[in-house]
């Protein structure tokens, strides 16, 4: 059985090709004719009422289809491409974690945000004493502070996360 997830004005139909004469709808099984006239027009038999279809492959999974002269555009995947599309489209859309880490082994001096709060783009967000200099750590993104695992006094090993940014 080959089974389908066909996109169309953004709502999702899964489609199950059960055999030759019969697919299968959502719960709906309905037996159907295909007859290919060329390579992109077919006739399309279900029950008793024939439709005209025709097709036109935009990309890999993207098609323009003209049912009895209305277009669509839609996206046909198999089970398998549907759920590895959703996915890496849940990923993108989880938040992106940057951890802070101390360059160099040293002492907190300053913390200049605390949770919750907006942090921009390059701002000073730490200042680290090592070797007797003062090194001040900056922000590589904009965000807010989700975390701040060490205080002002705190010893940091080298690599160890001071705060996180999403």
């Amino acid at each position: 059985m080959n089974e389908y997830v066909v996109t169309l004005d953004g709502k999702k139909k899964e489609i199950k090709v059960v055999n030759e004469s019969t697919v299968r709808i959502g719960d709906i099984e309905k037996e159907v004719i295909i007859s290919k006239v060329n390579n992109y027009l077919y006739l399309l038999k279900i029950a008793n009422k024939t439709y005209e279809i025709t097709t036109q492959k935009l990309n890999e999974e993207k098609f323009r289809l003209g049912v009895d002269g209305h277009l669509f555009e839609t996206v046909v995947r198999t089970r398998l491409k549907e759920n590895a599309s959703e996915v890496i489209k849940n990923k993108s859309n989880e938040p992106h974690i940057t951890k802070i880490v101390g360059p160099m082994p040293g002492l907190v001096l300053k913390i200049f945000k605390g949770v919750g709060e907006h942090v921009e783009e390059n701002e000073p967000i730490v200042v680290l004493e090592a070797m007797k200099m003062e090194n001040e750590i900056r922000s590589p993104k904009s965000g807010v502070i989700k975390e701040v695992l060490l205080k002002h006094g705190s010893t940091v090993e080298k690599d160890a996360v001071i705060l996180t940014i999403e």
